[in-house]
């Protein structure tokens, strides 16, 4: 009788969660095939306090090296010859002294840096690289953290990869991005069971995004029930355990 009532109430806690609401892109048919039209990568423009890798080379190995660095003097996870713009958005390079970079792009940023190296280099390339591009993925996912990416470029799909998918009851159709806006945060919602997301706004993700996915009503509701009938469970079990005890 006991192991019946444990059995009874371990079903009556747990909730059932529908096929639709743990697949993606539910108005894809198994039918059907096409192409997807995604918008652009948005591009990043520097801004203070983001950390960049310069790489810079010429003709001359004897003058390379008063541009070289043997390592970081950013941060221990960074190798190589990174700065971090100030917040003035400038950075100080050797010889040269302070380069403002904030509002540029990568492009830009080479060329402007490309210029000034004239005067101490003979052809000079200049290879410039975002690598402090970090995402966060909150909520229901397997793996909840801050994930740095290498070649700053990331889409919803691939930051929900890296945190490992969303667990069963991670809502599929009311997932919120938080975007940093020149110090203002605002945010949008995207469907993963609509294919439209992947034309939108929301695919690719932005330097320092937060991934929010709000678990399903059936895991809170299955939570509450748990908290307000366990105690009852309990107690009724001790119950009837003690009126065996005296019957037998």
């Amino acid at each position: 009788m006991r192991y019946v009532l444990i059995v009874l109430s371990v079903a009556f806690l747990t909730s059932c969660v529908s096929h639709n609401s743990v697949t993606y892109f539910n108005d894809i048919s198994s039918n059907d095939e096409g192409k997807f039209n995604p918008t652009e990568q948005p591009i990043h423009y520097f801004k203070p306090n983001d950390i960049i890798e310069i790489d810079i080379t010429s003709v001359s190995k004897e003058s390379n090296e008063y541009f070289y660095k043997s390592g970081s003097s950013v941060d221990k996870r960074y190798a190589g010859n990174t700065y971090q713009i100030s917040r003035e958005g400038t950075i100080d390079l050797p010889l040269i002294g302070k380069v403002k970079l904030e509002g540029n792009t990568t492009d830009e940023a080479e060329e402007l840096v490309r210029g000034l190296l004239t005067d101490y280099l003979q052809k000079p390339t200049v290879n410039i690289r975002l690598v402090s591009f970090q995402i966060s993925v909150l909520g229901e996912v397997s793996r909840p953290g801050v994930y740095d990416i290498a070649d700053g470029m990331v889409t919803v799909l691939e930051a929900l990869a890296y945190a490992g998918d969303l667990t069963i009851y991670g809502k599929r159709d009311n997932v919120v991005v938080i975007r940093n806006n020149e110090g203002e945060k605002s945010y949008f919602r995207i469907n993963l069971n609509d294919t439209e997301f992947l034309n939108g706004q929301g695919f690719y993700l932005e330097n320092n995004d937060v991934l929010y996915i709000e678990p399903t009503k059936g895991k809170t509701s299955a939570d509450d029930n748990a908290y307000r009938i366990l105690p009852l469970v309990i107690s009724s079990l001790t119950f009837i355990t003690v009126l065996i005890s005296i019957s037998q």
